[in-house]
């Protein structure tokens, strides 16, 4: 890795409202990448104080990129585990590093937890019945509802693309050129927009 690839990944998880690809390890290889920089900064120490200052400006610039593009993809795992807890879908880990695939399960843990603790006197007291019955319809209301307020739209694929995550907060793909999909109609005016889709009328085989 290199300041450039971390640069283009972070204008990559700027520019869509989906988690990009980064690879299972990418923090480890950034981590190596922080370390490399701060043994140079350590070797010029006896340089002039402008080549000094300009590796320390590149040290700040790596750890500044590295945390915008944590939060950023962070703010995107805890819209998803939200999704996962109140819908009962199931979880889908695509395109998250290890750190994050950690992340993610522990903040379900949580919310289910917190669910569990808060909520579950209420339903005992108000109904008199089981628990799961009732999580179960709520879950159900909860998905019927959410579909219900997102128009989808179907469209067809015109290359390759990685699994993305929709205003839904559920994740579709990943998607092959030529594949038919119906998606939460914003999720499919940008990909049509950006060239990725073509709409596809009623008519269309």
């Amino acid at each position: 890795m290199d300041i450039k690839t971390l640069r283009e990944a972070l204008r990559r998880e700027k520019m869509s409202p989906y988690l990009q690809e980064l690879g299972r390890d990418f923090y480890r290889e950034a981590q190596k990448l922080f370390e490399r920089m701060l043994e140079d900064y350590k070797a010029a120490k006896d340089s002039d104080l402008t080549q000094l200052s300009l590796k320390l400006a590149e040290l700040e610039n790596l750890k500044n990129m590295i945390n915008d593009l944590y939060e950023t993809r962070e703010r995107k795992i805890v819209s998803s585990a939200l999704y996962y807890v109140k819908s009962g879908e199931e979880v889908e880990f695509d395109n998250l590093t290890e750190e994050e695939e950690a992340l993610l399960r522990e903040i379900i843990r949580v919310i289910k937890a917190s669910r569990e603790k808060v909520l579950t006197g209420f339903v005992k007291g108000r109904t008199g019945e089981r628990v799961e019955e009732r999580r179960e319809e709520g879950r159900k209301e909860i998905r019927e509802e959410k579909r219900g307020e997102i128009p989808f739209i179907t469209v067809r694929i015109l290359k390759d693309l990685p699994s993305l995550v929709g205003v839904d907060g559920k994740i579709y793909g990943d998607f092959k050129a030529e594949d038919v999909v119906t998606l939460p109609e914003p999720n499919a005016k940008i990909l049509v927009k950006r060239g990725d889709a073509e709409l596809i009328s009623v008519g269309d085989s």
